[in-house]
Formats: structure tokens, C-alpha cells, sequence
């Protein structure tokens, strides 16, 4: 199993003022991590600054063995892909349509669809679970068929890596339980590598194997929920929460 993401010594922040100490943290081939904290924790300076949308204040960031800095945007296109929370609102967009996106990154904008790329798009809706979406307008599917459309999305766009920012916000959650189980069979089937940012501490918790966790100019924390909740983490990053009600749901899963 080879490293995919090796972070070392990152500063991150705005107009040069850091926000956390240095992060240092890898990410394997084929890993799911959730990336979890408190609201203005820096979850989404730290996923901006991961997806290339936010440049280091210092530091590094390789993706397999090679610095982001160095990748062109083409490059980027075809090593990462990423899930935001905004959604598409074309009401004209049938879901082939947004899902068929996903391939200009590979393919330029004026380019065809071609044979294969016509299989990639079929498969990556059946892997989700959507197929059956495929001529149904975007704006008439709930919630839940959304985010899975923006998966099949990225999917198709072929990358070894997939950033995704609150991929669960909006859901109910019974949605989230079938997302978050959605994405570890693309991490362990798919060997997708996977960073998603998550606000549902309880969810993870139950269903996810290794935690990021940040808080307000605190060190960046790497674990298992087990670990975390015994070591006192979790409870001295997000107070007040009922940990050992926690941690007996996830050791009963």
C-alpha cells in the first residue's frame, strides 16, 4: 500500500496568518479519512488548501511521492476530483448530462464523448446506484439522489483521489447512513482515496475507520474513534458530548 496524500509541516491560513499549528499526516492508497471539527475549526481552510484552491502559507503537500505545486491543472484534473455542497440548478440538466462532466476534465470541453468514456459513465451510475436516474431531470430527485449524482460526477472523472466538503449536510439521516457506507465500499472496492469533511461527529464515529480532527489553533489529531474517545480527544475537542454513550454505539455496530 503506497502513501497518496504525505503532509508535512503545513501551515495553512489566510493573507499569511495561520490559523493552526503545522499539520503533519499521510493518507494511504485506498483510505477513507473524515475530516471532523468544530464550526471555524479550519476544516475548510485545511480541504481548500488540499484541493489547491488555497495556496500554504509553508510547508508540503505530495500527492504519491510528488509536491501539488508541481502537478499543472490538467494534471490536477486527473488526480483529484471533488464534491462540493453547491449543486448544479440548470433546471434543463438531466443527470447523464451533469454525470457526462465529469470526463471534460479528461477530455477538453469541445471534445466528443467517446466509446469508452459512454462505459465509464454507465458504470460509475451503476457503482453508485443511480442507473435508473440516468433521464430524470437533476432539480426533480430528492436530496440524497443529488449527492449521489455528484459522486457518479466525480467518479467518472477517474481519479485515484476524491475530496469531498460535507458531502452528508442536508440529508436525513437514514441518507447519511447509506452515504458515508457508499463511500467506504469506493475507498475498499474502488481503492478510491477519500477525504470528506463532516459536521456529524456521531455519524463518523459509528462508521468511519480513522479521524482528522481539528479545533481552534489546536493541533491536528489523527486516530481511530476507539483511540480518540479513550485518549480524551474527542471530548476535550467538542464539549459537551455524552462519549461513553459514544463509544458504545461504535463498539456495537
Amino acid at each position: 500500500m503506497s502513501t497518496a496524500i504525505d503532509i508535512n509541516n503545513l501551515v495553512i491560513g489566510h493573507k499569511g496568518q495561520s490559523i493552526l499549528p503545522p499539520i503533519t499526516a499521510q493518507m494511504e492508497e485506498g483510505g477513507i479519512v473524515a475530516l471532523a471539527g468544530p464550526n471555524g475549526s479550519g476544516k475548510t481552510t485545511l480541504f481548500r488548501t488540499l484541493t489547491s484552491s488555497l495556496p500554504p502559507i509553508s510547508g508540503t503537500i505530495n500527492f504519491f511521492g510528488k509536491p501539488l505545486s508541481q502537478y499543472n491543472a490538467k494534471q490536477k484534473a486527473a488526480l483529484f476530483s471533488i464534491v462540493l455542497t453547491e449543486k448544479p440548478d440548470d433546471i434543463f440538466l438531466k443527470v447523464s448530462d451533469i454525470v457526462a462532466a465529469g470526463r471534460y476534465p479528461q477530455l477538453g470541453l469541445l471534445a466528443r464523448l467517446r466509446d469508452e468514456d459512454e462505459a465509464i459513465i454507465t458504470k460509475s451510475l451503476q457503482t453508485i446506484g443511480i442507473e435508473h436516474l440516468r433521464d430524470r431531470n437533476f432539480n426533480a430527485l430528492s436530496d440524497g439522489e443529488k449527492q449521489k449524482v455528484m459522486i457518479a460526477k466525480a467518479l467518472v472523472q477517474d481519479t485515484p483521489i476524491i475530496f469531498l466538503d460535507e458531502p452528508s449536510a442536508f440529508l436525513d439521516y437514514p441518507s447519511k447512513i447509506e452515504l458515508i457506507q457508499l463511500l467506504m465500499r469506493l475507498a475498499h472496492d474502488e481503492n478510491k482515496t477519500i477525504l470528506f469533511s463532516s459536521h456529524d461527529l456521531e455519524l463518523i464515529l459509528r462508521y468511519c475507520d480513522t479521524l482528522w480532527i481539528v479545533s481552534h489553533h489546536a493541533p491536528l489529531i489523527v486516530g481511530t474513534p476507539e483511540k480518540l474517545i479513550e485518549d480524551g480527544s474527542i471530548e476535550s475537542y467538542f464539549k459537551p458530548l455524552n462519549v461513553a454513550e459514544l463509544f458504545s454505539i461504535k463498539k456495537n455496530v
